[in-house]
């Protein structure tokens, strides 16, 4: 049972013990005020950041603005305890997602040019869009991930003009509220069913408070991949196909659009169609491993 329908289920409770005692005033509009600072108070919590969060190699930042690319998603392994939350329930390392649009927002024709160019100054030559719990869609500097343990993700042979119909989407998106229930719901799915018996979701379900002016991070980008038919983690039909057809989709047969509201992060991370950036190393193409500086001995570090 979602949190969602005991939340409808609580109401229609509370509506008929009212009428039973003849009370036409119900107190539900107080309850549900209360209950909203309650939330926002466990969120507010749940936003402080984890002491115990180790970053695994440092991020060199000349490298990243060299290599990254508008359309290019930014993995983040978050330091929050809801970051944790959302990597127990997810098992997987990132947290968190954002996508890189550069300068989009400061070029001469776009509206939002004055007010980031205020805002961030030379920082505005690469800028994120990202859902925050808290906060909504917002825009970013990149550097504000500098000390995080990232991934870059890219996607794989997008046309031009699709990638822009990406970018413009998300843009649009700035300023839309973060929808909390999308992230319950998506922990009750991946729950065990022995711990929650529940009933079994498509995967053209829609998650949270299916409102389109809400949303989660991951949730907002694979919309707008989706929009130009992009696949980020589409469902397999067992439908067969023939041997032509089988030749022509790398998938093996036909594809079913996931909704958007249960893509996760790690998703993209595990998508087939985005390749991963090794921007600290591999793609400035020079590394020496024998030129490195060790602590200790290598050879007593390995146990020879």
């Amino acid at each position: 049972m979602s949190w969602r329908r005991l939340h409808i289920i609580l109401k229609l409770t509370l509506r008929r013990i009212l009428q039973r005692l003849n009370i036409r005033s119900t107190p539900w509009g107080v309850f549900h005020k209360h209950f909203r600072r309650f939330r926002a108070k466990i969120l507010q919590k749940l936003d402080n950041d984890d002491k115990s969060y180790r970053r695994l190699i440092y991020n060199n930042m000349d490298n990243l603005f060299k290599y990254i690319q508008k359309g290019d998603l930014v993995l983040v392994e978050g330091r929050t305890e809801l970051s944790k939350i959302i990597k127990l329930f997810s098992s997987s390392h990132w947290s968190h997602i954002a996508l890189y649009v550069g300068d989009e927002l400061i070029r001469k024709d776009s509206p939002y040019r004055e007010k980031y160019l205020k805002k961030f100054g030379d920082r505005a030559q690469h800028l994120i869009i990202e859902a925050l719990t808290g906060q909504g869609v917002v825009v970013n500097p990149l550097d504000k991930y500098e000390a995080y343990n990232i991934r870059i993700c890219r996607p794989y042979k997008i046309r031009k003009n699709d990638l822009q119909v990406v970018l413009h989407h998300v843009i649009n998106s700035i300023g839309l509220k973060y929808d909390q229930q999308n992230i319950v719901d998506l922990a009750i799915m991946l729950m065990p069913r022995w711990l929650i018996p529940r009933k079994e979701r498509s995967v053209q379900a829609c998650l949270g408070n299916r409102n389109i002016y809400q949303v989660i991070c991951s949730g907002m980008i694979a919309r707008a991949f989706q929009l130009v038919g992009y696949p980020v983690a589409p469902a397999v039909s067992p439908t067969e196909f023939n041997g032509l057809k089988q030749k022509k989709n790398p998938y093996g047969g036909e594809l079913i659009m996931r909704h958007y509201s249960q893509i996760l992060p790690r998703d993209f991370d595990l998508s087939p169609n985005f390749e991963i950036v090794k921007f600290n190393i591999i793609s400035a193409g020079k590394f020496d491993y024998r030129a490195l500086s060790w602590g200790v001995d290598e050879k007593t570090a390995a146990g020879i």
